[in-house]
């Protein structure tokens, strides 16, 4: 408790000097003199840093894994009285006041990250622990960015913290293409190298997580050959009693697949979760989870193509196992994530852990490669360790007379196992599947609506920021 008070503390302290890039804070006065320059001194003042990091992290993710990565896809309705933001995003159309539209706690991560990346180098400690710490700070650095540019495309870079109210603290929309090949690209190298490969921790970046975010970002610049090789030179060198997927059988299947979502402090993480935001109520707060899928009214429900056809009857993650069928049209998403007969009330089961990254995206991120590199039958493979585990029949490489219609069976795949998860929107996008989204939702989404517009906030703070065509 002591130690998570001394983290806020800290956090607010060097909050100045930190964020001033999210935009949104900069009519506050300062809490307090002291500056970056005093703070960042010791081991535990860059243990301090890294975990504010992950904080704003906690604050980015919650509801943005959603809200950025999940609704804009084909699986939700809203709930017509409770949700109209929601609602903007599942039907396209997305106002400037959306919440969603907001990018100011993913730049409250970057600017975290550039302070703890400028300071920590200056500090005396263990080579292993200092490099172990920058390579945290890097990776979330990068992945922030990589949500902002498939969220918005080109957006404003900076690499250097923000310290002082003036014109720098203003930039123009720097090319999405830039930021992935000469930031994100090169944070996540640099974060490869430093990392401390030894450890399993879930609830940090660890060396697993980073090779995940290194084949997700090459897949969407279409670098299907080096998703190939990351797959074999790195991930191939990673312990599987470490990191894989969970052993399963038929009998045990339902209860060992939701136990990687369902908390269990008595339980270890299973190996196939690689990371996960983790929320605690006297720390870092609770999230929005039950809001949108389990409140009695939640945010969104199901939709009638995830009820009725995504599915199919003999597999283990269908109907029961993952919703409840409130009436006869509304179902909502409440048993993926939560013990069966969870009862929400105050803060009870709103502080579950959020994962974000599992070794089920590795494979098929790895079977999504190998189709586009003509390599079918690995292809087939690799999809059918997903496909199968869940009690549906194989696929053979007959199946497929097209790289197209593997394609498909492979994102088919990926709707059924991460549904709820935020990936649905970056995979249609990704492999230009939009069209399934437009039928299932009875919506046209045109070529200039694929980013967010612009939260009006920002346009109107920043006055070299040009609003997206949406």
């Amino acid at each position: 408790m002591k130690r998570i008070q001394y983290i806020k503390e800290c956090v607010l302290l060097i909050s100045v000097a930190l964020v001033f890039v999210a935009c949104d804070f900069l009519k506050q006065e300062p809490v307090s003199d002291l500056t970056a320059d005093s703070f960042w001194k010791s081991q535990t003042d860059a243990e301090v840093g890294v975990a504010a990091i992950y904080s704003s992290m906690s604050a980015a993710v919650n509801p943005g894994l959603w809200d950025f990565g999940e609704l804009r896809g084909d699986s939700y309705e809203p709930h017509e009285k409770e949700a109209y933001d929601q609602g903007e995003l599942i039907y396209n159309n997305i106002l400037t006041d959306n919440q969603a539209t907001l990018w100011t706690k993913l730049y409250q991560v970057i600017g975290q990250a550039n302070t703890a990346i400028k300071y920590i180098p200056k500090i005396t400690m263990t080579p292993s622990v200092k490099n172990n710490l920058l390579a945290q700070a890097y990776t979330l650095r990068a992945w922030a960015y990589f949500y902002a540019v498939r969220v918005w495309g080109d957006v404003p870079l900076f690499i250097e913290p923000v310290d002082k109210i003036g014109p720098d603290m203003y930039h123009a929309r720097t090319s999405k293409d830039e930021i992935l090949e000469n930031v994100i690209l090169v944070d996540l190298e640099k974060a490869y190298l430093f990392v401390d490969k030894t450890s399993t921790v879930r609830t940090h970046i660890n060396v697993a997580t980073i090779c995940t975010i290194l084949m997700d970002v090459n897949a969407w610049m279409h670098r299907y050959d080096k998703v190939v090789s990351i797959m074999k030179e790195r991930v191939s060198t990673l312990k599987s009693s470490d990191w894989d997927l969970i052993t399963t059988s038929a009998t045990t299947f339902k209860s060992d697949w939701r136990g990687m979502f369902i908390e269990d402090p008595v339980l270890t993480t299973p190996k196939e979760v690689l990371f996960k935001m983790s929320y605690q109520v006297l720390g870092n707060g609770i999230n929005n989870a039950v809001t949108y899928f389990a409140n009695s009214q939640p945010k969104v429900w199901l939709s009638t193509y995830v009820k009725s056809s995504l599915y199919s009857t003999a597999d283990f993650r269908f109907g029961s196992t993952q919703w409840e069928n409130v009436d006869s049209q509304h179902s909502k998403l409440d048993r993926k994530f939560w013990k069966d007969n969870t009862i929400f009330t105050g803060t009870t089961g709103r502080d579950v852990d959020l994962v974000l990254y599992r070794y089920a995206d590795i494979v098929l991120l790895y079977a999504e490669a190998l189709a586009m590199t003509d390599i079918f039958s690995e292809a087939v493979y690799q999809l059918n360790r997903i496909t199968t585990r869940a009690g549906n029949t194989p696929y053979y490489t007959a199946d497929f007379i097209s790289q197209d219609e593997l394609i498909d069976a492979i994102l088919l795949e990926r709707h059924r196992e991460f549904l709820g998860e935020g990936k649905r929107w970056f995979d249609v996008v990704r492999c230009n599947r939009i069209n399934l989204v437009e039928t299932r939702n009875n919506i046209v989404i045109g070529s200039n609506q694929i980013f967010f517009p612009i939260h009006r906030d920002h346009i109107n703070q920043n006055p070299l920021l040009v609003q997206n065509p949406y």
